[in-house]
């Protein structure tokens, strides 16, 4: 009787703590979503402490290191969580970012690709596309990848900001402040939106 009682409350305490678990790698995710990265990065790394295995985790950690401006340490957990979900389509944009970031355009082109055929839905593989084709001077190229991206979500703040960064490069200021200002309205307290009222204001 006493093993029995002694068995049925392991159970009960394992239980509880998957719960609380799979809470903060939740609140960690709505954190990231919420914008408050460090926030984000204190949870989700207390979370990949307590499970390596989770690739979700590693996943948003990774994301909320990149937006923090850690990428090295974005890049290290993001090839960790691929590793452990390796037909995740999310996880190979969001590596491709980070290879974007590290100017690595080979692998940052050929892991969306992978991600399209994983999920020719993603709309954040049109989106990165074009910031990569921007990052290359392809801007025309990148237009019609943003645009694509823009049809399938069109409050994507971000598609309509590496839109601008094309038209801009592309030396048509009409469509430049079009999509600028679209990315403003969607985006008022984005890092990128001073850099974009700068160019805003150059243009007038």
């Amino acid at each position: 009787m006493k093993q029995l009682l002694s068995t049925s409350l392991t159970i009960v305490v394992l239980g509880w703590a998957v719960l609380a678990y799979s809470q903060d790698v939740e609140r960690g995710i709505d954190l990231y979503h919420a914008k408050k990265y460090a926030e984000a990065e204190q949870v989700l790394a207390q979370a990949v402490q307590a499970n390596n295995e989770d690739a979700r985790a590693h996943e948003h950690l990774g994301l909320a290191r990149l937006s923090l401006g850690k990428v090295d340490e974005a890049y290290a957990e993001l090839s960790r969580a691929e590793d452990l979900a390796p037909d995740s389509d999310s996880v190979k944009v969001g590596l491709a970012r980070v290879l974007i970031e590290k100017k690595d355009f080979d692998k940052a082109e050929a892991a969306l690709k992978k991600a399209r055929e994983l999920n020719a839905d993603n709309a954040d593989v049109p989106l990165y596309l074009g910031a990569l084709k921007v990052a290359r001077r392809n801007y025309s190229e990148a237009i019609q990848d943003l645009n694509d991206a823009i049809s399938r979500k069109p409050d994507s703040a971000y598609a309509h900001y590496y839109a601008g960064l094309a038209y801009n490069g592309m030396k048509r200021p009409d469509k430049m402040v079009e999509s600028f200002q679209t990315f403003l309205k969607l985006a008022p307290d984005a890092p990128e939106a001073e850099r974009v009222r700068s160019l805003l204001r150059s243009v007038r």
